[in-house]
């Protein structure tokens, strides 16, 4: 077969990869491009710098490898004086052809299971798809290294000053098409010695290279909204900004074909979010608006709308919470949910953990455990932001986006021990600065606190009440104010012996705002947004899906402030929504007896991880129960996960086939506001409804 010639495959060059986008310092590359891990990567001075390690890699999100002719180059050096004898450990170069099992361009970015890589080594020598070249050049400046696709093979060329070497190997053009990525590697036991690659002048072209701008993510990375008594508050996510870049955002709305300042905001050095302001909002039309930003001198804006309040006799709430993250960006139920068309949207909590997007987490020190949590975040904004953009939101943080397994707040005070283990002592593990600054990223939106006095170290409170479409929303912190139960003497015998009078769930300051929230006269229904339900609903938990009888996370305990919460809300007759357990259900609450408190609904997680179940002795699954804890609660229905899912290989199972498997799902909850009903379902991830599901109650 005839080999093609640089210039017969070169169609255009990749863009942004030259002046003024590298110039200065900053840690963000650019919207273009997405950097596994964020932490990793950087631009200093003219060139992308990256600290090599198992799969660091920078995709090119506006171009992807259609499995023809290409041909891609970028000059690569590697920093002999910080890196002398890393040899045959560390290669960079190009990444091709990355795909995941799922068949999407932002999956592959965190989830691939396929590529090709085609690098120098620290050595010198070319490596491509395993195979390396005999001859060596040498790496004292920067090399060119130009790789081309052509007929069935690939061919890596590096040129250092007057020598070139080439390494040509067959590969079949199927396994190119997918994302392009630059690569700087170490092998995986040489983590300790992480050599410092540096690249520039990234370019691609060819007829197998396809080109998607609208792809291009950042800097305006998405926006979230409230709109509640007349007052709009939007939140703007940014990306880790230079030290050169400006620090103010603009909202604007569009009136009459023309944009219009409606405010200005800071961009918070820590949470990388713009909070905007406006009150007296009267508009009852739906309104076009943008958050304009200028950057590397060129303006850039991300559009939404904010819509007209639902003035009719219904409302439509979407609920999601616990998203594992191994379906990422879940394009079917965001396909699924956009079709529903929620007027509300309501993240429980979970929106990310701990393992999110792969390459573990950080702790310390601060700086760099913000940016891991932002990345984590940025896919989560990255999957809903098409929604989240012109509709109204309620976000609320729960452990794993704190970076803990389960969280007992305490009232602020710091975690007593370092250990990874210990978190029923109560408290907060992580820097309360870092704590701050995620609370901001997801509730900054939110109306002003009912009570904004800061809690322990300083940290914010958020809990608050949103009125919307006919409906009084209560949002409570279920975790912040929480005793922990292994700073008490607990006696573990029984459930009864369990209960500590003393101990807080909510705590004084939320109970007192739940009583002016209840006694406040209006037509609306009423309705509760936490983080998890005030029952165990749960049978069996772990990998193994053996029986759990005690759960001191949710909120079963403990027992007298958990009774006490529900009786302050007994005469609102509201309704209850959740997440965190994994399972969804609608339980009808118990008291003093049967059915005599409000109806709470908890909903699975958008992706299933840590397996639950509610699977009782008896036959059948609804009725009437005492919880471990010895609440009466009356099952309505139940979300359970497939028996066997736990036992699912993750590296080998479609990840939509495993969420589906393992129980994942959302809720839409429907408020007839006429009839003063309420109707609940839960959609699975491949489509339907959970058996028991669509439930309607009626708060008349």
């Amino acid at each position: 077969m005839r080999r093609l010639t640089r210039r017969q495959i070169m169609a255009a060059p990749l863009a942004a990869m030259a002046e003024p986008a590298l110039s200065g310092r900053r840690i963000w590359i650019g919207p273009e491009y997405w950097a596994n891990p964020l932490r990793d990567w950087r631009v200093e001075d003219g060139w992308i710098a990256a600290d090599a390690g198992v799969d660091r890699t920078l995709h090119c999100l506006t171009r992807q490898l259609a499995g023809g002719p290409f041909m891609t180059s970028v000059e690569a050096s590697l920093d002999s004086k910080q890196n002398a004898n890393t040899g045959r450990t560390t290669w960079a170069g190009f990444r091709i052809g990355v795909r995941g099992l799922l068949d999407e361009y932002r999956h592959a970015l965190v989830h691939p299971t396929e590529w090709v890589d085609a690098a120098i080594r620290g050595d010198g020598r070319l490596v491509v798809d395993g195979e390396e070249s005999p001859a060596a050049v040498s790496l004292e400046g920067a090399v060119k290294l130009e790789l081309t696709g052509d007929g069935r093979s690939l061919t890596l060329r590096a040129t250092s000053g007057p020598q070139t070497i080439e390494l040509r190997k067959s590969v079949d053009p199927a396994r190119w098409r997918g994302n392009l990525a630059l690569v700087a590697a170490t092998s995986p036991t040489r983590q300790a010695a992480r050599p410092t690659w540096r690249f520039r002048a990234w370019e691609a072209g060819g007829d197998g290279v396809s080109s998607h701008p609208e792809r291009a993510f950042g800097p305006v990375l998405w926006t979230q909204y409230t709109l509640s008594g007349g007052v709009l508050k939007v939140s703007a996510q940014f990306p880790p900004l230079g030290e050169g870049d400006e620090r103010e955002a603009r909202l604007e709305i569009r009136r009459g074909g023309r944009w219009t300042e409606a405010a200005r905001a800071p961009i918070d050095p820590m949470a990388r979010l713009a909070v905007f302001k406006v009150r007296g909002w009267a508009h009852r039309a739906d309104v076009v608006y943008r958050v304009a930003y200028r950057w590397q001198g060129r303006d850039h804006a991300w559009e939404g709308v904010i819509r007209r309040e639902p003035a009719g006799d219904a409302l439509k709430v979407g609920v999601f919470s616990c998203d594992n993250g191994y379906a990422f960006p879940s394009p079917a139920t965001v396909a699924a949910v956009k079709k529903q068309d929620p007027d509300l949207l309501y993240f429980a909590g979970d929106q990310i953990y701990e393992g999110y997007g792969g390459f573990g987490f950080v702790r310390e020190p601060v700086p760099l455990a913000m940016l891991d949590y932002l990345r984590k975040y940025y896919q989560f904004g990255w999957t809903w932001r098409e929604l989240l953009r012109d509709r109204p939101s309620v976000i609320v943080p729960d452990d794993h986006d704190v970076f803990q397994g389960n969280i007992w707040g305490q009232a602020g005070r710091p975690l007593p021990t370092r250990e990874e283990k210990g978190f029923e002592l109560g408290g907060y593990k992580m820097a309360p600065e870092w704590v701050i600054a995620v609370e901001k990223t997801q509730a900054a939106h939110l109306p002003d606190p009912a009570d904004p006095r800061p809690i322990g170290q300083g940290i914010g409170v958020y809990f608050t009440e949103l009125n919307y479409g006919g409906v009084s929303f209560a949002i409570l912190e279920d975790r912040k104010f929480k005793t922990g139960p292994g700073s008490l003497r607990l006696d573990r015998s029984s459930a009864e012996a369990l209960d500590a009078p003393g101990a807080e769930l909510l705590g004084e300051r939320q109970e007192s705002f739940l009583r002016r929230w209840v006694a406040r006269p209006g037509k609306e229904i009423k309705a509760v947004l936490s983080q998890t339900i005030f029952c165990k609903v749960t049978t069996h938990a772990g990998a193994q899906l053996r029986p759990n009888i005690l759960d001191l996370d949710c909120n079963a305990w403990p027992q007298t402030a958990r009774t006490r919460a529900l009786r302050i809300l007994k005469p609102a007759r509201a309704v209850m929504m959740h997440g965190d357990q994994h399972v969804g259900a609608l339980v009808h609450l118990g008291i003093d007896i049967w059915e005599d408190g409000p109806v709470a609904f908890m909903v699975p997680g958008t992706a299933n991880g840590f397996p639950r179940a509610w699977w009782p002795e008896e036959e059948a699954a609804d009725g009437r129960y005492l919880d471990s804890f010895g609440h009466r609660m009356t099952v309505m229905a139940v979300a359970n996960p497939e028996k066997g899912s736990n036992l699912l290989p993750r590296r080998t199972t479609h990840p939509e086939e495993l969420a589906h498997r393992k129980g994942s799902g959302w809720g839409i909850v429907r408020f007839d506001l006429r009839r003063r009903t309420v109707t609940f379902e839960i959609h699975r991830t491949q489509g339907g409804l959970f058996p028991g599901f669509p439930r309607t109650v009626s708060l008349a």
